[in-house]
């Protein structure tokens, strides 16, 4: 480097110490663990079986998805709910239609430029109650989730590929299989993280908690109650707030709790962790939604964005589905031109230490929310 023909080794010399060392701390790069970023969460996305291209119904999801690549997301997380499979009982049959509507999903994503990581939900294993054949074959489900969604396979032995975490920068995250054997109201499935993954969970939230800033957790189905529901069986975590696995997550601080199920909003603060039950079931609703959450090293900043949809008159095709989608989903010019507009936000500050929840407004303010 020449600075107006002197070499910096020699233009330095004729520097005092002090403003060396000054210029050199103003030019070194952030540490990653002080970067600001952001990533985004949409769960229920799409929760039918959708090919890639759809005709009548590309415009408003390119619309969508490219609204949160616009946020400059590392990446999105989508909880459960990917396609409706109702794929029958059959290993060759669940995988035949698996082949046809996972790639387009990935894809999809792909195309926008969106990384995604994305929970097990009802509709991955055929969707409740699981009964008979019913819950024999949720082993064939989840496999062919996991051979096509490819997610990070560090998790307990007997759920590879559908309960597992990642870190990236100064933010821990995990993501939960809450589809565990078990009885229940549905059936042979009781929704939860007990014995093996929740041994596993702990493990991984002691043994990396610690060294983030920030602990995200994600799973499909909601932990805390009272939650709005549309169009939704509604199915919770069993014991809820005195299960042991929202237990553990107050033991190792998390801080959000992202979870899907009910295709309605509800936002709920206990315990210091922020339950965010959210998401779309686009093609049944008429306002989707998602959730951009920008990372600071000592805050978690969230804003819920919506946008308003135009059904069509009239049904997609569903295999063994009786009511289908709309044909079509429309956004108006004038709605794009306006884009997503917030429906809540709050501040997670860990700025001096202790965890507050500041500036709420929408969801985010108690009131608003079931009782």
């Amino acid at each position: 480097m020449r600075v107006e023909g002197v070499t910096a080794s020699r233009f330095s010399s004729f520097l005092p110490l002090g403003l060396l060392v000054a210029a050199f701390l103003a030019a070194k790069p952030e540490s990653p663990q002080s970067e600001i970023w952001t990533f985004v969460s949409i769960p229920d996305f799409l929760n039918f079986d959708i090919e890639y291209p759809q005709k009548g119904w590309e415009d408003a999801l390119g619309f969508i998805v490219g609204s949160m690549k616009r946020e400059d997301p590392a990446f999105a997380m989508v909880a459960g709910d990917l396609v409706m499979g109702h794929w029958g009982t059959k290993k060759e049959e669940i995988n035949k239609w698996a082949d046809k509507y996972y790639p387009g999903w990935v894809q999809r994503f792909r195309d926008h430029g969106l990384k995604v990581y994305a929970a097990l939900g009802d509709h991955e294993i055929r969707d409740n109650p699981w009964r008979g054949a019913t819950a024999d074959a949720v082993p064939f489900y989840k496999d062919a989730f996991r051979r096509h969604l490819k997610m990070p396979l560090n998790g307990p032995d007997h759920m590879k590929g559908t309960a597992f975490y990642w870190v990236h920068k100064n933010a821990l995250f995990v993501s939960v299989d809450v589809f565990e054997k078990g009885k229940s109201n549905q059936g042979e499935i009781a929704a939860g993280v007990t014995g093996k993954q929740l041994e596993w969970f702990e493990k991984v939230l002691s043994e990396n908690g610690p060294k983030a800033d920030h602990i995200i957790v994600m799973g499909h189905t909601p932990v805390l109650r009272p939650v709005r529901t549309y169009s939704s069986s509604g199915m919770l975590t069993v014991q809820g707030r005195d299960s042991d696995f929202w237990k553990a997550m107050v033991k190792h601080g998390v801080d959000l709790y992202l979870c899907g199920e009910v295709h309605a909003v509800t936002c709920t603060q206990r315990d210091g962790i922020q339950q965010i039950a959210h998401g779309g079931l686009i093609g049944r609703t008429t306002k989707p939604n998602y959730l951009l959450v920008t990372v600071h090293k000592d805050r978690l900043e969230l804003d819920l964005k919506e946008i308003e949809l135009i059904n069509g008159e009239g049904r997609l095709w569903q295999k063994n589905k009786s009511k289908g989608p709309w044909d079509i989903i429309t956004i108006t010019a004038e709605r794009k031109k306006q884009g997503f507009t917030s429906i809540g936000k709050v501040t997670i500050n860990k700025e001096e230490g202790d965890k507050k929840f500041e500036t709420r407004t929408g969801f985010f303010i108690e009131k608003n929310n079931p009782k």
